[in-house]
């Protein structure tokens, strides 16, 4: 493995695959809770298991697994049904609950066509308690945004077809579902086919702000800048067009070419306190814009004064999160190495034959003293030597510590993830050179 003599960002890791060996990754389904804990899931690509649920406590190192297998919390059964194999949503948290969402675990079209559809859930942090609201559209999953309407005691959420038959004849709807009564709405088609939306802001009047992407070419009507939101009161979907700002390369402002300013939408949002205003980024698949923005839904949207930029942070992705006064997130040290780059996409191969990942914890700071200035707090490496290989799942809180769930190097005899070879009709499991580990930092010191 390689070493340098850079500084490091030393994190605390705890393997997942010695509690099970299909966990195979997580993109978003990931918080640091009011209780003090992180909450976080671990999904499969497997045909015999669902995702995972677990509690970290920081002070006592203590992972708790909460369940071991969504599938059976959502009152399914792996003898008849696909597993409900990922968590790939935000999790968000409302009155003492956690609220997420599932996804299937397996593309291949006997699969999707036999999955049951994806549900929401709840988690009562003080009793350990789930409460399943039910599959929100049959067949179809949510990928991937869910949040609350603390007020409204609302939830909404992005339901997607997957099925190809639903994708040819349908599209991604948006649903509102009541907290108290359980109760689902369907507010309508908000585009034709598939695509995905990743976050949604609802701000302090309860409208949810969102957008949605290309998904690689997918769906043409995704990206283009557009911004759409839903009005409480009516439930009515509006769309701003071309309104979100065009994408620039850091550190000096270089313009992207057409073909990436037509994907402009969020990669990343997240609200700041009062719900006022959000933080969101345009990263990679979503505009490649090197910048965080601010976004005041009560200023001008059209002629541009609801985003103000904060600050150039480089290539960014799903793994980004809120912490107090600043902003964290997972980049290679060289940022133009980053440009076009994608872990997932490497992480697979043997370490031998791949450059390097160099993945490094970076934030950016908002408070008004070193407002907009970035720390690189260095090269994650954990208290064995390992590195890790790809993270898409990033949580902070309010002491410094920073939590992700990602693919990491393994050491010599250890056990990697169990994967489905996908281009064998038999599907069977092998090893692959990565192991899944649950990680956390602990960085405050760097804060001053």
């Amino acid at each position: 493995m390689p070493h340098t003599a850079e500084k490091q960002c030393l994190a605390y890791s705890v393997s997942l695959n010695k509690i099970r060996p299909e966990y195979d990754g997580q993109w978003q389904g990931i918080i640091a809770a009011s209780d003090g804990a992180c909450y976080f899931g671990s999904s499969t690509h497997s045909y015999r298991h669902g995702a995972g649920f677990f509690r970290f406590d920081p002070l006592s190192r203590q992972l708790s697994m909460l369940a071991e297998d969504m599938t059976g919390v959502c009152g399914e059964d792996l003898a008849r049904t696909p597993p409900q194999g990922k968590i790939h949503s935000p999790i968000v948290e409302a009155d003492g609950w956690l609220y997420f969402t599932t996804h299937l675990s397996n593309y291949w079209e006997e699969a999707r066509n036999a999955f049951t559809g994806a549900h929401v859930l709840g988690y009562e942090m003080a009793t350990g308690r789930f409460r399943d609201f039910g599959i929100v559209r049959p067949r179809y999953t949510i990928y991937s945004a869910i949040n609350v309407d603390p007020v409204r005691q609302k939830l909404y959420v992005f339901s997607v077809p997957f099925a190809s038959e639903d994708v040819e004849n349908d599209g991604c709807h948006i649903y509102r579902i009541d907290i108290p009564t359980g109760e689902k709405q369907d507010l309508g088609r908000v585009v034709k086919g598939q695509t995905g939306s990743f976050w949604f802001f609802i701000d302090h009047k309860g409208d949810c702000w969102f957008t949605f992407w290309q998904m690689h070419g997918r769906c043409p009507e995704g990206g283009h800048g557009n911004l759409y939101r839903v009005v409480a009161d009516t439930g009515a979907i509006e769309r701003f067009e071309n309104v979100l700002p065009d994408c620039q390369l850091a550190p000096d402002g270089e313009p992207l070419p057409e073909v990436e300013q037509e994907r402009r939408c969020w990669s990343w949002a997240a609200s700041l306190p009062g719900r006022q205003r959000c933080l969101f980024a345009m990263g990679h698949h979503s505009g490649e814009d090197e910048r965080l923005w601010l976004f005041d839904p009560g200023k001008d949207i059209e002629a541009g004064e609801a985003f103000q930029p904060v600050g150039f942070i480089g290539p960014t992705f799903l793994p980004v999160a809120l912490g107090k006064d600043r902003v964290f997130y997972i980049q290679r040290g060289d940022l133009v190495s980053a440009r076009g780059w994608s872990a997932e996409g490497e992480r697979d191969k043997d370490p031998a034959t791949v450059p390097p990942e160099d993945l490094h914890l970076k934030s950016i700071s908002l408070h008004p003293k070193a407002y907009g200035a970035v720390t690189d707090h260095g090269r994650l490496v954990d208290q064995d030597g390992r590195m890790p290989r790809h993270i898409d799942s990033l949580a902070a809180d309010q002491e410094g510590r920073v939590y992700m769930v990602g693919s990491w190097h393994l050491l010599p005899g250890e056990a990697g993830t169990l994967q489905i070879a996908w281009d064998q009709p038999t599907r069977e499991f092998h090893p692959v050179p990565r192991g899944q580990f649950f990680a956390y930092v602990d960085v405050s010191t760097d804060l001053g």
